[in-house]
């Protein structure tokens, strides 16, 4: 998602907006594109129901738990939204009863951002995204650093690399923070990569062993099928 999905009550009074919320579904599929080109056609179906504000999928190209995984998210204006959409819809189940034998779901998670969700969403909009999920004993800290880095790197030349991140808040990773960085193509998201060896990006990333334990990277290639 633009400048994302790179998501805790502790955090509430430190931000002016609603909480907006995320879910995110882990599916496994033999068909990777056949679910996407399901998920094109389902996204404007399913997401009003849902209360859904922006909805997309990720299909990984490293890191995947599993082969065959995908990951289908929704971004909600509120944690309300997000548990009290109707799962139950008739229209939501006919959609998923067309995907239903081509596909398992492994698991669904929810998440709450610690950094501001932006806007300006479309259907359509393609992304790539490098997802480190981490643990700190200091999260308010982490998401400082984490914000003073990004504006470090968007000062040397990566205006279009953004980060975010995002608090697990179910399922075996509660507690977690996963970090979402964000480039609009692979391509960009592998030269931000190759350029951790430069010098100003060595210096401003030394900080971050003594804050955080890694869990677990993913590379992703992200499309919204869903903007409301």
């Amino acid at each position: 998602m633009k400048k994302l999905l790179s998501i805790v009550t502790f955090f509430a009074a430190s931000f002016a907006f609603a909480m907006p919320a995320m879910n995110v579904f882990t599916i496994n599929t033999a068909d990777p594109l056949g679910y996407l080109a399901w998920a094109r056609d389902a996204g404007p179906v399913t997401g009003p129901p849902s209360n859904t504000s922006v909805g997309g999928v990720c299909m990984p190209s490293y890191g995947a738990e599993e082969v065959g995984d995908m990951y289908y998210f929704n971004i909600f204006d509120s944690h309300a939204d997000s548990l009290s959409g109707n799962v139950y819809d008739p229209e939501i189940a006919a959609e998923i009863a067309k995907i239903a034998d081509k596909r398992t779901v492994r698991m669904v998670e929810h998440y709450t951002p610690l950094t501001p969700v932006a806007d300006g969403f479309e259907i359509g909009m393609t992304y790539s995204n490098y997802n480190i999920n981490i643990y700190t004993k200091t999260p308010q800290r982490y998401v400082q650093e984490l914000t003073a880095y990004q504006a470090v790197v968007q000062a040397n030349g990566f205006e279009d690399v953004t980060f975010s991140a995002f608090q697990i808040n179910t399922g075996d990773d509660t507690g977690k923070i996963m970090v979402a960085i964000q480039a609009p193509s692979n391509e960009r998201l592998g030269e931000f990569l190759d350029a951790r060896g430069e010098s100003w990006n060595a210096a401003a990333n030394e900080k971050f062993p003594k804050l955080r334990k890694l869990k677990r990277g993913f590379i992703l290639a992200c499309e919204i099928v869903y903007a409301k």
